[in-house]
């Protein structure tokens, strides 16, 4: 049995878990939850001096005094909708493993009331084919983030997939880095750094780090990070590079898409053939990809050495052979 002093606490967790505004708590219906669950066996008086405690230090508490059906926790942390979107993106993101994203939407469904959590159950892991197979993603954002801030280098292993379909070090030696910011883009995590002795960023997929470990080699002076958050903002692909200037000509019901993959930062005029000739500026290296996407709605005219690319890739199209 728990000591009087954890009535407060037990009192909390019953109303977080079985109360909300469509299932309010009789006064009978916590005092026997406290028995159940606790081996708790308080009278009225402490469960009314209790909610009064809660409502004191900040806790938002419907009372019977002013619903007149029972006591029921108005405001949480998190509100359902935030939660069912958190938990859709837990599902969704590959970098983590399927058992991980199980286990965080379980501590993210705690938050909910029993009844709340029901609109949850259609949510299913539907991209487990796609999911990481690597446990130590959490690992590596803690130490990265703890290198960050200590002004440490790390070093890992890089994984690639064999032909088994197995994870394998991409080569012996292990990466040397000077880490600057962690990003999520093209839906996947990523390490923005520079390879010790290179000026060149870098991204490395957090899922693909293994045996991550913090140097005791300080993040070289000479080098220029510049500003993490707008090298990354242009990026194609996950390809860095210097910005170049882009001008591309595309069907009017791809606006969606390029704004998608650039930004609301682009000019975009409508030609007289209806179609729209799109200008603005970014590393151009995953411009390519980009481009034979969409090669039957989009036209690449600069940089020329991108159109010149795309135009050698079409020629060697094994669907025309």
């Amino acid at each position: 049995m728990l000591p009087e002093k954890a009535n407060i606490i037990c009192l909390l967790k019953i109303l977080s878990k079985y109360s909300d505004s469509n299932h309010p708590m009789a006064m009978g219906e916590i005092i026997e939850k406290m028995e159940s669950l606790y081996g708790i066996k308080p009278d009225r008086r402490t469960i009314v001096s209790g909610i009064d405690t809660l409502i004191r230090l900040g806790y938002e508490i419907s009372t019977y005094g002013e619903n007149k059906k029972g006591y029921y926790l108005i405001s949480r942390d998190f509100e359902p909708g935030e939660i069912y979107l958190l938990v859709d993106a837990v599902c969704s993101f590959p970098f983590i493993t399927e058992r991980q994203s199980l286990d965080l939407i379980r501590k993210l469904k705690d938050q909910l009331s029993i009844y709340e959590r029901k609109n949850l159950n259609y949510l299913k892991i539907i991209r487990d084919g796609r999911k990481s197979l690597n446990r130590q993603v959490f690992y590596h954002i803690e130490e990265i983030s703890k290198a960050m801030e200590e002004g440490l280098k790390v070093k890992f292993t890089y994984l690639k997939y064999n032909k088994e379909k197995e994870l394998v070090p991409r080569r012996e030696k292990k990466y040397t880095v000077n880490p600057y910011s962690m990003v999520y883009t093209n839906e996947n995590y990523y390490l923005l750094c520079s390879l010790v002795y290179q000026e060149n960023l870098s991204l490395y997929r957090l899922d693909r780090m293994q045996d991550l470990e913090i140097t005791s080699y300080k993040i070289d002076e000479n080098k220029d990070s510049g500003n993490p958050k707008e090298e990354i903002k242009g990026a194609v692909h996950a390809f860095l590079g210097q910005p170049e200037r882009i001008k591309i000509v595309c069907e009017a019901h791809i606006l969606d898409h390029l704004i998608d993959g650039f930004g609301r930062d682009i000019d975009i005029r409508e030609r007289e053939d209806g179609k729209l000739e799109v200008n603005f500026t970014a590393p151009a290296q995953g411009l390519v990809f980009w481009g034979l996407q969409y090669l039957s709605y989009a036209e690449i005219i600069e940089p020329v050495w991108v159109r010149e690319k795309i135009i050698e890739f079409i020629m060697k199209n094994k669907y025309i052979e």
